[in-house]
């Protein structure tokens, strides 16, 4: 009995162990962002569509030391987007007045300026309200665009 709860010790021992690994992209990704970004350190993560066939890894690195930064990625090592925090005086004027509007300074958390895989930018703002957190999206001249719920 005694190497039992031993064995069943050590299994979940490993269990927990093998979700502290790190992820590490297909060849053709990692390359692809070194050649992008070179002498960066990213985190990478992956998300899945809701279809199951598409698939995003993106890479988080610091871009400054006080500046988080996101690199996008489809499964064959295009590049998607890049998203690059900044701060709130940095939206245009037209989405700062939408936020203040609509959801005040103090329920905005994050803001990102996004440049996609055609050059097309875009601002995105991490707002709560009503304990619900969501990505509101502006065009380039701070239009608002849509509303994501996130949880």
């Amino acid at each position: 009995m005694k190497n039992f709860y031993i064995l069943i010790f050590f299994t979940c021992s490993t269990f927990l162990i093998g979700q502290n690994a790190i992820l590490v992209p297909p060849e053709n990704i990692r390359i692809a962002f070194e050649n992008r970004y070179p002498n960066k350190k990213p985190v990478w993560n992956i998300e899945y569509s809701s279809k199951g066939d598409d698939v995003i890894f993106e890479a988080k690195f610091d871009e400054t030391p006080n500046k988080k930064a996101y690199a996008r990625y489809d499964k064959n090592g295009k590049f998607k987007a890049y998203k690059s925090q900044i701060v709130f005086s940095n939206l245009p004027q037209k989405a700062q007045m939408y936020l203040k509007t609509n959801y005040g300074v103090k329920s905005c958390r994050t803001f990102f300026s996004v440049v996609n895989g055609l050059n097309a930018k875009s601002y995105e703002a991490g707002v709560i309200k009503s304990s619900k957190f969501y990505n509101i999206i502006f065009d380039q001249k701070g239009e608002f665009y849509k509303k994501i719920q996130i949880q």
